[in-house]
């Protein structure tokens, strides 16, 4: 019921009342009792619009998940990463993503390493590219691949003499931390920077592939 009518009797009482409107009145008639509600259903269409297509999003399969750390990156270096690299693996990008995070590491922001720690402890990230401060503070925490262990013979072959070795974690023990990758033709095309640019593997072991897959693909840039 509305105002005491059904509502069929509603909508004829509001066709009557327009019929003897002028148009200037029944502009001002919607104005005045349709806008705010027009309006509000809109919003709320829109509303649900974002959220199905947010959810959507969120639902993609993650074929990797990499950080950029410390390393001002062009916008085309992240397209190459992301949706190049679904390209390059022939992926759709709508029902799969490749996740690429961005972090600076600043001394006067603690919370900056706090919250970097938190996410490689809860092994986010199966790559990381980074200067030297973010290589030191990961080989700190003990959340490095050993590229001695997970790289495959022709990897090793082709970048033995960029192999980077660091002190890992409380026990001191000394691993090949990191990949130097300042030379290559992708860093020297995406990365602003005049210092060294270190590729590195995290995470869990079981996903090690998935950061060698990105290193290949890093490689490949002509």
């Amino acid at each position: 019921m509305i105002h005491g009518l059904t509502f069929k009797e509603y909508v004829e009482e509001e066709k009557q009342k327009l019929s003897e409107m002028s148009g200037a009145e029944k502009k001002q008639y919607f104005i005045d009792y349709y806008l705010k509600f027009v309006i509000g259903v809109c919003v709320v269409i829109l509303i649900l619009i974002w959220m199905i297509v947010d959810l959507a999003l969120n639902m993609r399969n993650v074929v990797v998940t990499g950080g950029v750390v410390n390393v001002v990156m062009s916008d085309e270096g992240y397209d190459y990463l992301q949706d190049d690299y679904l390209e390059y693996l022939q992926l759709s990008t709508k029902g799969n993503k490749a996740y690429l995070g961005n972090i600076f590491l600043n001394g006067d922001d603690p919370q900056s390493y706090t919250v970097f720690n938190a996410e490689i402890a809860t092994n986010t990230y199966n790559y990381v590219i980074t200067d030297n401060d973010g290589l030191e503070f990961m080989a700190k925490v003990e959340c490095l691949a050993d590229m001695n262990e997970v790289l495959d013979k022709d990897l090793y072959d082709k970048l033995k003499d960029n192999l980077v070795y660091k002190k890992s974690g409380e026990s001191g023990s000394e691993i090949a931390a990191a990949i130097d990758i300042t030379d290559t033709a992708f860093t020297k095309d995406y990365i602003q920077t005049g210092e060294k640019v270190y590729f590195v593997i995290s995470g869990n072991a079981e996903d090690y592939e998935s950061g060698l897959n990105i290193l290949r693909y890093i490689l490949e840039k002509k």
